[in-house]
This record gives C-alpha cells, structure tokens and sequence, in this order.
C-alpha cells in the first residue's frame, strides 16, 4: 500500500512539474516569454532536486543536513519544480506539514511572479533585468580572455 502511495505521489508531482514547464516552453514558442527563464528554472530544478537527494542522504547516515530555510529559498526562487519531484522521488519532507506549507506558500508566490511577468510592467522588469544580466556577463567575459 505504502509503495503504490508513493508512486502515485511521484506521478501526480511529475505532471505538474512537467505542465509547468511544457507550459513555460508554450510561452516561449509564442514568443511571451524569454527562453532564458527556462533554462533558469531548468537548472535550479535541478540543483534543487539534487540538494534535496544529498539532504535526504544525510538525514539517513545522520550528517550535515540542509537547512529548512535553504530548501525554501530553493522553491521561492524557481527550483520548486525540482522541489517537488525531491520531495516524492525521495521520500523527503513529504510528512512534516509546517515545511509541506511553507512550500506551496513559496510555489504560489513563484507562481505568481511568474504571472506577474506577463503584464507590461512585469515584462518590461523582466526582460531589462536579462539584458543587465548579459551586459554584465559579457564585461566579465572580456576580462576573462
């Protein structure tokens, strides 16, 4: 019983992470949405998913842990996708109802910026905000030649 619970929770956790990104990818191909916060949220998924597996680990052979703080800053940020299926791959943080509400606090805020950036004023925020991101990676890539 236990064992099919958690395949039905990894189930439901991987349909919405992947709708969420199928959804970021359908704005993208419109051209509503830049390609670089796909690979943004890409990437902290999956270094979220990542901390999440090592904090599990450790909580098993009784070292170092990740701080409760860490993995909500992780979700708030963008990695909430790679959060959730963490959380459900390893068994991890899926019973402690303070933490499991802080995390859909932090998924609904993401969620919400994100919805955000649709309007004008979000967009506007958005894309100048990837434009001072190159600027500022290309000046240190002349540094670094």
């Amino acid at each position: 019983m236990k064992r099919s619970k958690k395949g039905w929770l990894l189930f439901v956790h991987l349909l919405i992470a992947i709708g969420f990104l199928a959804g970021l990818a359908f704005a993208i191909s419109i051209n509503r949405y830049p390609i670089e916060m796909l690979y943004l949220i890409g990437m902290l998924s999956i270094f979220t998913i990542l901390v999440y597996g090592r904090d599990k680990l450790a909580a098993l052979t009784g070292r170092w842990r990740t701080s409760e703080n860490t993995l909500h800053l992780l979700s708030f940020i963008g990695g909430w996708p790679g959060a959730l299926l963490g959380q459900a791959l390893f068994n991890h943080k899926t019973s402690k109802q303070p933490f499991r509400q802080i995390f859909w606090i932090c998924v609904i805020s993401n969620l919400a910026f994100i919805a955000w950036t649709f309007t004008s004023n979000g967009e506007y925020f958005l894309y100048s905000q990837i434009w001072d991101i190159k600027q500022a990676l290309s000046e240190v890539s002349v540094f670094v030649r």
